[in-house]
């Protein structure tokens, strides 16, 4: 404990709390499920456990940001119940992690996450909830009709923010591939909210959700994991805890329950493609490849901007500010349709990502996939408001038909 280091994969937010800003502490990769507030000059001096800072150090940053003394026995306490919530990159965490990723590795089901909070775990009460979100009455798309459009449907992008959030704007995209002759297999590429290894993180487990078993496609799984240059399976755990293969999971169990699911998460920098281009763009190959030889589609499990102060925005976001950033999305979502990757990427760097793209990455993939293959049409594009801040998420479905 002497010189602490906070361990990877944690996430500093901040948040309203008996009506004082504190800074919430999580974890994004699952070991622990319970979150610590700290007050903002304590989180800053976390920032600083890297290892390399004794505990006097940190007292002394902690004296001259407040000018008060934080005490030894305070200090400790801190350290202690950041070691009970498994945030200390010490044996303890290295032995639980060791221990649960055997245990996640050992199934063959990657079981759901997140039912009973970002929707219904019973079956019924989860059918009626996603009918409605089509229902045309309540501004939905309607119920998809089959092979009303007799077009190979080889791409979507669908939101992954809370399906309460984005209902319609899901509905719309798996209306969209229902109508159309959809593939059997849908290689689910989801945005990963941690960095990967090797950009991407393959798993080749079923999908467990409220209506049954979504089941794995494991020839096209093994296919990729042999055909591609770096190791894709080193990053699997981190299909543990994220919620966005889950969350197309959920659609394709209700419209589509016999499509097969490729799992796979992504993400990568507009940096990273200055240096590893090559082997991120030989991995889309794959992907395309599979699309044109085995009739997989692709859905990029996305979301667009994320703007305002719990994304690290030092101003409050109004009408006005949600105006120009839709307006922003559209001229990325027009590079998109024309599966223009290299463009898409262009405009993601010219600001260095500011407006918080998550989904930067799968798109990027996505239309590299796609490239000279398909043609992409945008169906709906929306944005909820997800603080009392203002703070907000942008969000858009595209359907992609192949090119005759």
């Amino acid at each position: 404990m002497e010189f602490p280091k906070l361990r990877y994969g944690l996430e500093m937010m901040p948040v309203e709390h008996r009506g004082g800003q504190v800074v919430l502490l999580r974890d994004r990769r699952g070991y622990c499920s319970d979150c610590l507030l700290l007050s903002q000059p304590v989180a800053r001096m976390l920032a600083l456990m890297d290892g390399e800072n004794s505990l006097l150090d940190l007292q002394a940053f902690y004296m001259r940001l407040t000018g008060q003394l934080l005490f030894m026995e305070h200090l400790e306490g801190i350290l202690r119940a950041l070691d009970e919530h498994l945030f200390l990159d010490n044996e303890r965490f290295a032995e639980h992690a060791a221990a649960v990723t055997a245990r996640y590795e050992s199934d063959p089901v990657r079981r759901m996450r997140h039912a009973g909070q970002a929707y219904p775990q019973d079956p019924e009460r989860l059918r009626l909830e996603l009918g409605a979100f089509f229902a045309e009455e309540n501004g939905g798309p309607g119920m998809p009709r089959t092979q009303a459009d007799d077009r190979r449907a080889v791409g979507l992008v669908a939101p992954h923010i809370d399906i309460r959030a984005g209902g319609r704007c899901f509905a719309h995209a798996y209306k969209a591939a229902g109508d159309a002759v959809s593939p059997g297999t849908w290689i689910v590429l989801g945005t990963g909210h941690a960095p990967l290894e090797n950009f991407f993180a393959l798993t080749s487990k079923d999908f467990e959700t409220p209506l049954g078993i979504v089941a794995c496609d494991r020839d096209s799984c093994e296919f990729l994991r042999d055909a591609a240059r770096t190791d894709v399976r080193a990053g699997e755990y981190f299909h543990h805890e994220e919620h966005t293969v889950e969350f197309q999971a959920i659609f394709l169990s209700y419209l589509q329950p016999g499509a097969k699911i490729v799992p796979l998460l992504c993400s990568f920098s507009h940096e990273h493609l200055r240096t590893s281009r090559d082997t991120i763009d030989h991995f889309a190959g794959l992907l395309g490849k599979l699309v044109r030889e085995r009739s997989a589609g692709i859905i990029a499990s996305v979301d667009f901007a994320h703007v305002g102060p719990r994304y690290g925005g030092g101003f409050q976001p109004d009408e006005s500010t949600v105006r120009d950033h839709m307006a922003s999305d559209l001229e990325l979502i027009g590079d998109l349709g024309k599966c223009d990757a290299e463009e898409f990427m262009r405009k993601i760097a010219l600001d260095g990502n500011a407006r918080n793209v998550c989904g930067a990455a799968p798109l990027y993939v996505l239309a590299r996939a796609l490239e000279g293959y398909a043609r992409g049409r945008l169906l709906n594009h929306d944005h909820a408001v997800v603080d009392g801040y203002g703070s907000f998420v942008t969000f858009a479905s595209m359907i992609f038909h192949e090119v005759k």
